[in-house]
């Protein structure tokens, strides 16, 4: 008769389940850097909008009455929306041109990140 032990050793099942759970955890890192990178993406995307909109609406409003320029150029304005920090800044860059700059700031992982926006617009005498 053949009496072969027929079955696993304790060794071979953790073995197993040693390669199984580095499997598992490799997977899980890849997960939570894809997610980070994710939500990196989203932000300056938000940010690059929120800058984008600033000077469209500023643009909008030239068009529409360029003497409108003296509001604009009072200073530096500062707001916030959700998260993020927006600065904006309006000075002549020559004599037609006015040079719009949009800096948004937010917080990304306890490190502040920040977009920056530079625009001239032509204002015609």
């Amino acid at each position: 008769m053949n009496d072969k032990k027929k079955g696993f050793v304790l060794l071979d099942v953790l073995t197993g389940l040693f390669i199984f759970s580095l499997g598992f955890a490799v997977m899980l890192a890849l997960i939570n850097t894809a997610y980070i990178k994710n939500s990196h993406t989203d932000n300056i995307l938000q940010a690059v909008n929120l800058a984008s909109s600033t000077v469209d609406e500023i643009t909008v409003v030239l068009l529409d009455d360029p003497s409108a320029v003296n509001r604009y150029l009072n200073g530096t304005e500062r707001d916030e929306s959700g998260r993020f920090s927006r600065t904006v800044c309006c000075e002549w860059d020559s004599q037609n041109l006015l040079k719009i700059s949009v800096k948004i700031i937010w917080t990304e992982l306890k490190d502040q990140k920040e977009y920056n926006l530079t625009y001239l617009h032509y204002i015609a005498e």
